[in-house]
């Protein structure tokens, strides 16, 4: 049978907590675990910091781009009685 998967929001913040969630899930697993959680904990903390990261790089260009559209709107601008 086919597991099934779900598409959730959450905040960057949310992230982060979840991240050190796991951290303290994972070392606990390489404690007392025989099971081999700890691997599975692991992967998905690396999962989260890379969506965390990718979240980041995107807010980064977005600044970058509004940045580029406001000089642009606010550009160099001539005097009313001036003649173009």
């Amino acid at each position: 049978m086919k597991e099934s998967s779900a598409t959730i929001k959450l905040t960057k913040s949310e992230i982060e907590w979840n991240i050190l969630a796991l951290v303290i899930a994972e070392k606990s697993s390489e404690m007392h675990d025989r099971f081999g959680n700890a691997k599975t904990f692991k992967k998905l903390r690396e999962d989260l910091i890379k969506i965390k990261n990718d979240i980041i790089e995107g807010e980064k260009k977005i600044e970058t781009r509004n940045k580029t559209e406001e000089k642009i709107r606010t550009g160099p601008k001539t005097c009313e009685s001036c003649i173009d």
